[in-house]
């Protein structure tokens, strides 16, 4: 199966409206109720650092004349100089001013992702679980809840870390490349999208104690379908209230994906029923 960067965006769509199915509607209840408690708790923390991100974007884009009046010829030379090659680049200006915005975004929703995934991570195992059993006829297999609920978490740990150490390469290369603005700002996209991808897609895998690295490396056979799923559900993270839904749909959406989309033919839990998302 060839990788399509409109299955990646179908599939979240597509968890959205699974989510309108009765069967469905009490496994999510609680990770809403996680969601809106921290997009409260977050939302509050982030307008408490709006004005002094304004501040620094409005001296950025000021144009305020200098006032040369008591300086020396030199000085005055030199300010006026200045002046006019902030002028001249007044358009990177604003490019920088769009890109400091959106990795403020950025950075508020992956923050709320990080957390309400780790608070939520037992929630969103059994919210998978029933999806694959509707879409396949078939539940995973059977487990405890204690080990059900640590396993899980000690899943979440695992990402995090490979999100963490990753993403300070990341870093490292966004700032030997800081040169150019596009470089980091593409990096960060891509990354953002990869990791969104890696935390939603393995839901399924983990309910089969599937190998974390079983699910990278399908997930790079699969590119375009990756990081077009994992971009759209790290575009609605960033919108406020829209992101308290979008974890629950994000679930739903990555378990469909991985059935219909990902898995190969005689992977463990393929079913002949399971083909709604191939109705394309």
């Amino acid at each position: 199966m060839t990788s399509n960067p409109i299955h990646g965006v179908d599939a979240l769509l597509y968890g959205a409206r699974l989510l309108t199915r009765r069967e469905l509607r009490r496994f999510i209840i609680v990770p809403l109720i996680i969601n809106l408690v921290l997009f409260i708790a977050l939302t509050a923390i982030m307008l408490s650092q709006l004005s002094g991100l304004v501040d620094y974007l409005n001296s950025l884009l000021s144009n305020t004349p200098v006032n040369t009046e008591h300086m020396s010829w030199f000085s005055a030379a030199m300010a006026k100089a200045a002046a006019w090659l902030a002028s001249v680049f007044h358009w990177l200006a604003w490019l920088i001013a769009i890109v400091v915005a959106l990795l403020f975004l950025f950075v508020y929703g992956y923050l709320f992702s990080v957390i309400t995934n780790i608070i939520a991570a037992p929630f969103n195992g059994f919210l998978a679980e029933k999806v694959e059993e509707m879409l396949t006829g078939k539940a995973p297999p059977a487990e405890s809840l204690p080990s059900m609920v640590w396993r899980t978490l000690g899943r979440e740990m695992r990402k995090l870390w490979y999100f963490l150490g990753w993403g300070l390469v990341i870093l490292l290369i966004s700032f030997i490349t800081s040169v150019t603005v596009f470089i980091p700002a593409a990096l960060g996209v891509l990354w953002g999208a990869w990791c969104m991808a890696i935390q939603y897609v393995d839901y399924p895998l983990d309910n089969h104690q599937r190998p974390f690295d079983e699910l990278k490396r399908v997930l790079r056979r699969r590119k375009l379908t990756t990081l077009s799923f994992g971009g759209a559900v790290m575009l609605a993270k960033m919108v406020p209230i829209l992101n308290i839904f979008v974890m629950p749909a994000a679930v739903a959406g990555g378990t469909a994906l991985w059935i219909e989309r990902l898995r190969q033919e005689g992977d463990p839990g393929t079913d002949s029923h399971s083909r709604e998302l191939q109705r394309k």
